[in-house]
């Protein structure tokens, strides 16, 4: 304690201001640093987040198309239950759920949306979501 009163009585009152400026300046300087160290982690969080809702928007409009291909197939069996009560055969030719499976051999294969579209004949949002899906299986 009398080491640290010496020392400020041995201070002039020209060097007193010129030790406030220079705390000041490491105080300043520091602040920065931490700043800077923030704004580098908002960024990063920032373009997580960004992936999240794009993949979020992705399922989002794959789920419409799945819906659309839910209500076609039903359209499809009141067809063919009305058909089969008039006595009238009908056949398909393609398993229903043959596209997906095949559409899912094909996203964990590691191929693209586009081939997936055109091989399996199937739109966009339905590719999307099966490419999606895989894409979490396989890093879960």
């Amino acid at each position: 304690m009398e080491n640290v009163q010496l020392i400020i009585n041995n201070l002039d009152k020209s060097t007193l201001p010129l030790f406030v400026f220079m705390g000041n300046v490491v105080f300043l300087l520091v602040t920065a640093i931490l700043l800077h160290r923030m704004t580098q982690k908002l960024r990063r969080e920032y373009s997580q987040v960004k992936t999240m809702r794009d993949d979020l928007k992705a399922f989002s409009i794959a789920a419409i198309g799945m819906g659309k291909k839910v209500l076609q197939l039903e359209h499809q069996q009141r067809r063919a239950v009305e058909n089969i009560q008039t006595e009238k055969t009908v056949s398909y030719a393609e398993p229903v759920n043959q596209s997906y499976d095949d559409a899912a051999y094909m996203a964990r294969q590691g191929k693209n949306i586009e081939s997936i579209m055109q091989q399996c004949g199937l739109s966009h949002s339905e590719a999307e979501l099966i490419f999606l899906m895989n894409r979490l299986d396989k890093a879960g």
